[in-house]
């Protein structure tokens, strides 16, 4: 989802303008810090989702691109 002119900064790094919306956390998102990902399903039907950093590597909320947290 993109975000009003005046949505804030990337809750991210902090410094650059929130253009995005995460899919997993729906914090906003700076142009750098955004992760795209994309999610097939049916015949020929692809979704592209955002996330951040923490989200696209969370198997439990990216379950194509996402990572399985060694320590649990």
């Amino acid at each position: 989802m993109m975000l009003p002119e005046n949505a804030g900064l990337c809750s991210v790094c902090g410094k650059k303008k929130a253009v995005i919306l995460c899919d997993g956390c729906n914090t906003g998102l700076c142009e750098e810090c955004r992760k795209f990902d994309l999610w097939g399903y049916g015949c020929g039907h692809v979704d592209t989702r955002v996330f951040c950093p923490a989200c696209f590597d969370d198997i439990n909320i990216n379950p194509y691109s996402g990572k399985l947290n060694e320590s649990t």
